[in-house]
């Protein structure tokens, strides 16, 4: 038998080992890629708290609300889902903000704030709880109430620099000087038209002093002078007008034997009721412990 050996036998050869090689490229890549990490079921903090994730699709539709665990320090809580600002858990990172509605103080039903409207938005108080290694609440409180270094000179920086007031719903108010806030930029070169001299960009304090004479509560809220709130009431429901921006609020207190710092947004009318909004954020906080540890003794405050 004649054998055939011109060549393209080998030819053949080549052509067939080389589309071979190709089709096994994707699987020896694949080979090579490391096994994926499996997805973190739980998160610790800094402080020692394990939370479990949500993982997967979250539906915040549903009824009833599952359980969601957050952390606040070495605080775990466990709260229904729709009482989250995003009504489906913690963010990836485990911060959040939790969400009730005025004027019942109670969270939005489930899905309620998704694609969330003006009409919802003006009826939200919003409430978030804080931790600190570095600082005690009360040290926040007193850093936030004095002059910033960048600025030591702000007129409205500063307790000595506003106008003290009458006591209002048991509280000292600190309004902060227009005049002297206008006069102040002005002189640096500011034009009129300057957020920094506008009624809206600044705010009047509202405060309590503990029996030391440290700050021990912080109500910081639009300043008096926007007389127009931008919105009106209907009955106890707030309704938004053609006024550009809202008066709020900013309420900061600390959860006694908790070294939590927590701070309320609610529209400025609000504060005479600023009482039982803090009674309801620290019931939240309490009632939603999963775990009470303290931080260990020693730890740095």
């Amino acid at each position: 038998m004649k054998t055939f050996n011109d060549g393209c036998s080998g030819m053949g050869f080549y052509v067939l080992r080389s589309m071979l090689f190709a089709a096994l490229l994707p699987l020896a890549a694949c080979a090579r890629q490391p096994a994926q990490k499996p997805v973190e079921l739980t998160q610790t903090n800094e402080q020692g708290c394990t939370r479990q994730r949500s993982v997967g699709p979250q539906d915040p539709y549903a009824d009833p609300a599952p359980l969601k665990q957050a952390c606040v320090g070495p605080y775990l809580l466990a709260l229904p889902q729709n009482y989250f600002d995003n009504q489906i858990g913690t963010e990836h990172d485990g911060s959040f903000a939790l969400a009730l509605e005025y004027p019942s103080l109670q969270p939005f039903k489930p899905g309620e704030r998704i694609d969330l409207p003006v009409a919802k938005s003006l009826r939200t108080v919003r409430i978030r709880y804080g931790y600190s290694d570095r600082y005690t609440p009360l040290e926040i409180l007193e850093r936030t109430s004095t002059l910033p270094e960048y600025e030591p000179d702000s007129p409205s920086r500063s307790f000595k620099d506003r106008i003290k007031g009458e006591e209002v719903n048991g509280l000292t108010p600190y309004y902060v000087d227009m005049a002297r806030v206008r006069a102040h930029y002005l002189g640096k070169g500011a034009s009129k038209d300057t957020p920094l001299i506008q009624s809206e960009s600044n705010d009047d304090w509202y405060v309590s002093f503990d029996v030391a004479g440290r700050v021990e509560r912080l109500v910081s809220c639009a300043s008096r002078e926007m007389k127009d709130p931008g919105y009106d009431w209907r009955g106890d429901v707030p309704v938004k007008n053609s006024t550009i921006g809202m008066a709020r609020c900013e309420h900061m207190f600390v959860i006694p034997d908790r070294d939590v710092l927590v701070s309320v947004s609610y529209l400025r009318d609000l504060l005479p009721q600023w009482q039982r909004l803090e009674a309801r954020a620290t019931a939240i906080f309490l009632q939603s412990q999963v775990t009470t540890e303290r931080p260990a003794q020693g730890v740095p405050r």
